[in-house]
């Protein structure tokens, strides 16, 4: 399809054939929404995919946690992550499988790393800031789901999309709507509302690069979540189309209260957090 041809409203109609959340994916988020769940009877759940299964296994017993002994089985690993722990491995296995699929023009592999580092430190800071925000590693593992959605709807259009960036040394978001009439956050909100995904999530996906359009109740997750990818980038963990560090609205340093010298005084630490969690998250590829 040529880029002429590419509208919004035919961009939403193409969106209901993508795929949804796996049906064992749904069941178990279902689950830990649901508050007379157990953790016997998610572990159970969980289970029934051999693969996540494993993989939580793998992460759990990995740097990354450190816990003193190894953990052998689900349940005990619920016991110990917590129900957002598992979510956020839960909800990097099921993204990473989106994430994978090969591509000719979009370097789907370090967008991975981009998103997966970018999750780890929106984790890091929240903790870390005391903002107690619910579902910050998930938006800001998926802040970037718009450019695979792309890839997968026009891998043609998107890498014109992609040579104009680099050739004018722009953020790929800036020339995305003359190509495909919208942009990636806009296009990664549709599929995180085909998926059903919590309003906070949608939220940080659409506005991570304009916080300050988002509704006050999200401004936090969403401030967060651009902080976040800011923070990749000035450790090396950009998505490959452009590598300068994202500027940053005003409201972020306001909202979340904090230095405009914050990204270059946590560089290092936040660094060597970022290598431990990749380390450990790498073991779901």
């Amino acid at each position: 399809m040529s880029e002429s041809e590419w509208k919004p409203i035919r961009i939403v109609e193409r969106i209901s054939t993508l795929p949804t959340l796996p049906t064992t994916v749904s069941s178990i988020l279902r689950e830990m929404a649901n508050p007379e769940s157990s953790a016997i009877g998610l572990a159970k759940l969980i289970s029934s995919d051999q693969s996540l299964a494993g993989s939580i296994l793998r992460v759990v017993n990995s740097a990354y946690y450190n816990f003193p002994r190894k953990i052998g089985s689900l349940t005990d690993a619920v016991v110990l992550l917590g129900y957002k722990g598992i979510r956020n491995i839960v909800l990097s296995v099921t993204a990473f499988r989106f994430f994978s699929n090969s591509s000719d023009y979009l370097d789907r592999k370090k967008l991975w790393n981009h998103t997966l580092a970018c999750a780890i430190i929106a984790d890091l800071l929240n903790r870390r800031l005391k903002l107690n925000e619910s579902n910050c590693f998930e938006a800001a593992l998926l802040h970037d789901i718009g450019k695979v959605v792309f890839d997968y709807l026009d891998p043609e259009v998107l890498r014109g999309a992609i040579k104009e960036a680099r050739r004018k040394e722009l953020p790929l978001i800036t020339v995305e709507p003359a190509h495909f009439g919208i942009t990636h956050s806009e296009v990664g909100t549709l599929l995180a509302n085909h998926w059903n995904l919590p309003d906070n999530i949608v939220q940080a996906i659409q506005f991570h690069h304009q916080p300050e359009n988002t509704v006050p109740e999200y401004l936090h997750i969403t401030s967060l979540v651009s902080l976040s990818n800011a923070v990749a980038y000035s450790v090396e963990m950009g998505d490959s189309v452009f590598e300068s560090i994202p500027e940053l609205s005003p409201i972020v340093f306001e909202t979340l209260k904090i230095k405009d010298t914050f990204i270059e005084d946590s560089r290092e630490e936040i660094s060597q957090s970022v290598e431990t969690g990749l380390e450990a998250f790498s073991s779901i590829n």
